[in-house]
């Protein structure tokens, strides 16, 4: 049976509104004397695993760490944090790297983020010479919550030296593996020191 674009598209705006929900009624569930039902907060920053997939011309990896914190309201949970993570595309002729540092920022069901890759291709022709590139990636996409994150991103040379072999338009699924999204109410905070009297 085919999916239309549509359907899937519903299917999952759905499917993210109930995690979100569900997360909501969960996080507010069982709250303890001395906090309020409907608490507003910011998680401290934890730097966790950032791991994913993607496609350009071919599949690569993605891996690094995350500088990452929550917001959590009654409304919805948002996330944001600078990242470190190096791209990885291997065929069966060279390997290019793509070392790169970002920003992240996620609200509910919308995601974007921009970074700035330096890719290494590594032997690009006979004599064994590296080719490098500079290049800016804006990305919007949709999200579970800043857990997982389905983006499309678009490359903008920044150099003169272009490596044509690899396609400016990219997709990737990443997931922010922050242990904090499993126990909210609990995650340690980030307080804001008191004013002054």
């Amino acid at each position: 049976m085919r999916i239309g674009s549509r359907t899937l598209f519903r299917r999952s705006l759905f499917t993210a509104l109930l995690l979100q929900i569900t997360t909501i009624l969960f996080a507010q569930s069982g709250d303890s004397v001395g906090t309020k039902p409907f608490d507003t907060f910011w998680t401290r920053p934890r730097t966790i695993p950032k791991i994913g997939v993607g496609i350009q011309d071919r599949a690569f990896l993605e891996l690094g760490l995350y500088w990452h914190n929550i917001y959590k309201d009654p409304l919805i949970v948002a996330s944001k944090g600078a990242y470190c993570t190096v791209d990885l595309f291997i065929d069966d002729s060279n390997l290019l790297l793509g070392p790169k540092v970002g920003y992240e920022f996620t609200a509910g069901i919308v995601g974007t983020a921009v970074d700035l890759t330096y890719f290494i291709d590594h032997n690009y022709d006979e004599s064994g010479s590296n080719r490098e590139s500079l290049v800016v990636t804006p990305k919007i996409g949709l999200t579970i919550l800043g857990f997982a994150d389905l983006f499309y991103g678009y490359q903008i040379p920044l150099s003169e030296v272009e490596i044509t072999s690899i396609y400016r338009n990219r997709f990737s699924l990443v997931f922010n593996l922050n242990r904090d999204y499993f126990n909210l109410k609990e995650a340690p905070r980030k307080y804001r020191k008191a004013p002054k009297k």
